[in-house]
């Protein structure tokens, strides 16, 4: 096989990844929009922390909809310890960083 041939055919693959991770980017997106209750299933490292720990803290911020949830109305369940331990990190390391950041970081 020619080179050229084998570099169209590498070009082609790198299209349908981005498109798949496009793709996915734009679910997790959906997913963790605070307007109504998700159900997250995937596969394992597919992004299913990311996705609850931004649902977590967009619950938190106001918007035009709503002043924000309070904390002890979230309700947020994994299937082992472990991933719930990490998304609590994940969700006190971003609050942590927004309770030091300046107004202009914040916007």
């Amino acid at each position: 096989m020619s080179e050229m041939i084998k570099d169209q055919e590498r070009a082609h693959q790198n299209v349908e990844i981005s498109d798949t991770a496009a793709e996915a980017t734009l679910r997790q997106q959906i997913a963790s929009a605070p307007e109504q209750s998700v159900w997250v299933g995937a596969s394992a490292g597919t992004g299913k922390t990311k996705v609850l720990t931004d649902r977590v803290l967009r619950l938190l911020l106001p918007s035009e909809i709503s002043p924000g949830t309070e904390p002890h109305k979230i309700l947020c369940i994994t299937f082992t310890k472990a991933a719930a331990a990490e998304m609590a990190l994940r969700v006190s390391k971003v609050l942590g960083q927004w309770a030091v950041a300046n107004e202009e970081k914040l916007e």
